[in-house]
């Protein structure tokens, strides 16, 4: 195996077409949002204007790509110092993050591929920050059980992520549900009806018409309770992936009309079993009606009806969305550093300085602390 670190937009770019495949051959990142225009676009539009670089580990056997770990390098401060990080490129638009491999292949030797790599170069990073790892990837066992030489590593709690398995029709889901929930839902549901012929749920999902719905999407987050985007760019970027993601039947935006006032909306990533729902957004001037709760029943209606078995609600754990949900896929974060002066000083600070600091102030640790491994 040979494996380089993709520093570079020009080498990026070469990647496009194996990165697509590789992501392909695995359940594990077999999503829209692990694709290789997901990756750089969300780099071109956030991470470029801030001065992040590249930091793309990537495994290959002769001239195949078998393996990717997909990381930018940021700058951050903290105790007075300034340090250099290695991590996902995350501003609050992907659900979770992974490294992506070959499932035909020995996913370990490809992992410490990987690390080694990354040690290697350590010259290049204070600390590496892998956020967001879900608990059930082969990833995640790795890093709680690989021994990897001369570091030390934290173990943070990341998202909590409700999710839906389906088994059965709409009314078996109905059934799945605590009575309280199950009645209040059906009671929106029948309220709803009654506007008659001045409502609507509108699916958009092919590449001439999704446009349309992704500014009425726009129009809706605009008078959420979250407001206008504070940064534009969350615009260009939707537009631009869901451009490319629509042609791929990848994108369904989902709106609810009233009195043609588009008062809830949407947008769903999908592949062959799932619906990733990464945004579900509703006029605030509507919340009586409860019309985020009528386009998630349409939208689960939608996903029987195609076929498929999970709705990944993605993110926080809201209470509204583990009482609608029958699962939840915990995520981690991880922290290493290796044995350089200030990624040593780094440890240190965050596992000893800090919480001593805390106690004398008779401050809690934080709760989402969960491990803490020293290989130094």
């Amino acid at each position: 195996m040979n494996t380089r670190l993709i520093t570079t937009e020009s080498e990026l770019i070469l990647l496009g077409d194996s990165w697509n495949r590789l992501i392909g051959t695995n359940s594990e990142t077999n999503a829209p949002f692990y694709s290789w225009e997901w990756f750089y676009n969300t780099w071109l539009y956030f991470g470029k204007p801030q001065g992040w670089t590249f930091a793309v580990t990537a495994v290959f056997d002769g001239d195949e790509l078998i393996g990717i770990l997909p990381l930018i390098q940021s700058r951050k401060r903290s105790f007075g110092i300034s340090y250099r990080v290695f991590s996902f490129c995350d501003v609050g638009i992907s659900p979770r993050n992974m490294i992506y491999f070959d499932s035909n292949r020995d996913s370990i030797a490809i992992f410490r591929a990987i690390t080694n790599k990354l040690f290697e170069e350590r010259n290049l990073w204070d600390m590496l920050e892998f956020s967001n790892i879900p608990v059930t990837s082969s990833f995640h066992r790795f890093c709680l059980e690989e021994k990897i030489p001369h570091s030390a590593l934290i173990r943070w709690q990341g998202f909590r992520a409700p999710y839906i398995e389906l088994n059965g029709t709409l009314d078996d889901y109905f059934e799945m549900l605590d009575g309280k929930t199950r009645k209040d839902l059906r009671r929106r549901m029948r309220k709803f009806k009654e506007y008659g012929d001045n409502k609507k749920v509108q699916f958009f999902d092919r590449p001439e018409e999704i446009g349309v719905g992704l500014e009425l999407l726009f129009e809706v987050h605009r008078r959420s309770w979250k407001g206008e985007f504070s940064n534009l760019r969350y615009h260009e970027f939707y537009k631009k992936i869901t451009s490319i993601l629509s042609k791929r039947n990848d994108v369904i935006i989902v709106v609810t009309i009233l009195n043609s006032i588009p008062i809830s909306a949407g947008y769903i990533l999908q592949n062959s079993d799932t619906y990733f729902s990464l945004v579900n957004d509703h006029d605030k001037k509507f919340r009586d009606i409860a019309p985020g709760m009528i386009l998630f029943v349409h939208e689960l209606d939608n996903l029987i009806n195609t076929g498929r078995k999970f709705f990944d609600f993605c993110g926080t754990a809201y209470d509204y969305k583990e009482k609608l949900s029958n699962g939840i896929l915990d995520h981690s974060t991880f922290q290493i550093f290796s044995n350089g002066i200030k990624s040593r000083f780094l440890y240190s600070a965050k596992t000893f300085w800090l919480p001593l600091f805390r106690k004398i102030q008779r401050k809690p640790e934080p709760d989402d602390l969960i491990t803490k491994i020293k290989r130094f």
